[in-house]
């Protein structure tokens, strides 16, 4: 019965909310509006039950925050909230540390584990992560909160169904695509609280960078890893952030600050693999000795993934708009999809709007006192003012990460090597980048995309010509009609002239 009380007044808040933003959206209103209720039953001490959505308040308020910068975009708000906002709980005591972690390895696997740190190096979402020893070597176990998990489906569960209440309630609520969200939130933390996927992720992540001496890959320990555990072999590491450990280490903090750009550009737009650790708050750079200088990329915070065609669009416009071709940004952006209905002004309007970004990026002159989280923040604006399709959306979403990332980097770099040029580099990166697509390698790349997408396509073609010789044939009845008709008084009057 409480319950059933609490959704109501859940749906209730959700429907007065949509209906009385004054500013922005009706999402972000009933998201602020969400927020500040979960905060203040906090505030009340004397309340028994727990607060609606008491877990994803922070999210919640976050993701709002978010959405007034980008209002369609919501996983990248989702997105955003998680990166800023810290661990949801208190962590376990180091009793309640080892009983998880023994429940989650049972056996001979817990006995081998030694050396259990009584706090937690690191609190995410709803998983910690400690620092331990497999034998002689040094081990990273990161351990997923069941009772957290459970909390936080039960509480997208409460939103999703006041969600569906609401939009039955209030056309503006169904409007707001409130439970569209919701959704996105509930895919995107069990996307984040999948440690066996996030395991999976790694180890892929460490195969495609094997060859990269730049960059260092934990490797995964397979036998200490299921669906609540993680464990990776773990590497004595300092912050990019800390210029004086960097210098004690016997490394250049602006060195390794360009070869970080680099990396983050390269993996990121060039092998479609966004990770946490080519972020300026987590980037790290190993101090062992026969890994010295090298960019850690571990597994503690979750990977995003891009698509070909999302990365092709993003590496081929921003190229483009620095070289003032806003015609050939134009024409990737039609690539991903078209209006359902073309005109011809869609064209003049597309390529009106990389003109003006083009002419904000073409020339050093112009880049003066222009940033390169600017130039992202424009693709990703573009995409979204002329979003004609779901790619378009996605392509926005990925632009405001990226661009959000960049910027932190490029504060980073202000801040401790301010001599460094750092459209220079991003300028080199892209132009590699586009030169990939050329080269033999590349070609070779394309085309077996391409033959894998041959199985789901060809057994489509004899149905689709059947289609389009169909329709051919039904338009030239339709002209021939038409034709009869127009012409069947003359004709009738030439032969019965009386």
């Amino acid at each position: 019965m409480r319950r059933l009380a609490t959704l109501w007044r859940l749906g209730a808040l959700f429907v007065t909310a949509s209906r009385g933003a004054p500013h922005g959206g009706p999402l972000q209103g009933v998201l602020r509006s969400l927020a500040m209720q979960s905060r203040r039953r906090e505030a009340m001490a004397s309340t028994a039950s727990a607060p609606p959505l008491h877990h994803l308040s922070g999210v919640v308020a976050l993701a709002a925050r978010a959405l007034e910068r980008h209002p369609a975009l919501a996983e990248a708000a989702v997105r955003v909230a998680f990166a800023e906002m810290g661990a949801l709980s208190e962590p376990y005591a180091p009793e309640a540390t080892r009983a998880a972690l023994q429940r989650a390895l049972p056996g001979p696997r817990f006995q081998d584990i030694a050396a259990l740190s009584a706090a937690p190096v690191r609190c995410g979402i709803a998983e910690q992560t400690h620092s331990a020893r497999l034998g002689a070597a040094p081990v990273s176990i990161t351990l997923l909160r069941m009772d957290i998990r459970a909390h936080l489906a039960d509480d997208l569960d409460l939103a999703e169904r006041a969600a569906r209440f609401a939009q039955y309630r209030s056309r503006r609520a169904r409007a707001s695509g409130l439970r569209a969200w919701v959704v996105t939130l509930r895919g995107s933390i069990h996307a984040m609280l999948d440690l066996r996927q996030r395991a999976a992720d790694q180890s892929f992540l460490r195969y495609k960078l094997r060859d990269d001496a730049r960059v260092l890959v934990p490797e995964v320990l397979w036998d200490y890893c299921n669906e609540t555990v993680l464990t990776t072999r773990a590497v004595r590491h300092v912050p990019v952030t800390d210029a004086a450990a960097l210098r004690a280490a016997g490394l250049d903090p602006a060195a390794l600050i360009a070869v970080l750009i680099e990396c983050f550009f390269e993996i990121s737009m060039g092998a479609g693999m966004v990770h946490a650790g080519l972020d300026a708050a987590g980037a790290r750079v190993s101090v062992e000795a026969d890994t010295l200088g090298r960019l850690v990329l571990d597994a503690e915070t979750p990977m995003l993934f891009m698509a070909a065609h999302e990365r092709g669009f993003l590496v081929t416009a921003a190229d483009a708009l620095l070289r003032g071709d806003h015609k050939t940004a134009a024409r990737e952006h039609f690539e991903q999809g078209r209006p359902a209905r073309p005109h011809p002004a869609h064209e003049v309007m597309v390529e009106t709007t990389y003109r003006r970004a083009a002419e904000r990026f073409a020339t050093p002159e112009a880049r003066r006192g222009t940033s390169v989280a600017a130039l992202l923040t424009a693709l990703g604006q573009g995409t979204l003012e002329h979003a004609f399709s779901d790619t378009h959306i996605r392509i926005a979403s990925r632009a405001a990460l990226l661009s959000r990332s960049v910027a932190a980097i490029e504060s980073m770099a202000a801040r401790l090597a301010p001599d460094l040029d750092v459209w220079d580099i991003v300028r080199r990166v892209l132009a590699r980048l586009m030169a990939d697509q050329f080269t033999a390698h590349g070609l070779v790349a394309q085309m077996t995309q391409e033959v894998m997408r041959w199985p789901h396509t060809l057994p489509r073609v004899p149905r689709l010509l059947a289609q389009q010789l169909s329709a051919a044939a039904a338009r030239q009845r339709s002209l021939s009609g038409s034709a009869s008709a127009n012409a069947g008084p003359g004709r009738g009057s030439a032969a019965h002239p009386e």
